[in-house]
């Protein structure tokens, strides 16, 4: 087996790509879509609590709404996120439009692919936390698998395994740094007064992805998948 490179040399090169002049921009605008929200976000924790009372029924029903939008969105950005990554790390073309568009071919079937992520993620954890680790390994590259090599939710599944057979503790130990870098680009960013820093943190999404996804290509040129 190949030697998958250190998690801190990982973060250093996701960095390194996502802080690229063209690559920054690029990504931000890909992020975009999610804007709306987070700075929705950020104002309802300034709104008085007279007026958000969570027992007002219509402001209950526009929430919840806002909610099941937001999600709906999140997961057309996170498409067009992994499209737009792959186009920053092999030098693609970085447009936008054409990013988007390629989204949408890909998107229900990605809702799908999330929705069963997540109803195996309960399960798992439900059980106990040891399965739902080994779920969450088994699956961390599904997504990727599924817009890059265009397959279909269970092939995603399976060879998303496939990928990381042989090589669990590996990979864990990888995600759990991968997962603390975003702990802490975000506690710093909530520094940031009034709000903003939640809503600049949104707009980091291709940051926090890169390194998951930069291991995944290792993975990928190792395992010819």
């Amino acid at each position: 087996m190949h030697k998958l490179s250190p998690p801190f040399d990982l973060i250093k090169k996701a960095v390194n790509i996502f802080t690229k002049k063209e690559n920054l921009s690029f990504l931000v605008k890909i992020y975009l879509p999610l804007l709306p929200f987070s700075i929705l976000l950020a104002i309802q924790s300034y709104i008085p609590a007279s007026i958000a009372d969570v027992n007002d029924v219509w402001f209950t029903v526009g929430s919840g709404v806002l909610q099941i939008f937001s999600v709906l969105v999140g997961l057309f950005t996170t498409v067009s996120a992994i499209i737009a990554l792959g186009k920053v790390t092999e030098n693609g073309e970085l447009s936008v439009k054409k990013t988007f568009r390629s989204a949408w071919k890909f998107y229900w079937m990605f809702l799908l692919l999330s929705a069963v992520l997540t109803l195996v993620y309960l399960f798992g954890f439900v059980l106990l936390i040891i399965p739902g680790l080994l779920f969450v390994v088994w699956f961390a590259f599904s997504r990727f698998l599924m817009i890059e090599k265009k397959l279909g939710v269970t092939q995603s599944l399976l060879k998303s395994r496939q990928l990381v057979k042989g090589i669990y503790w590996k990979i864990l130990g990888r995600l759990i740094v991968f997962g603390a870098f975003t702990m802490v680009v975000q506690i710093i960013l909530s520094v940031v007064p009034y709000g903003a820093g939640s809503v600049i943190s949104s707009l980091c999404g291709g940051l926090y992805m890169l390194p998951l996804y930069l291991l995944y290509k290792e993975l990928d040129v190792v395992q010819g998948t």
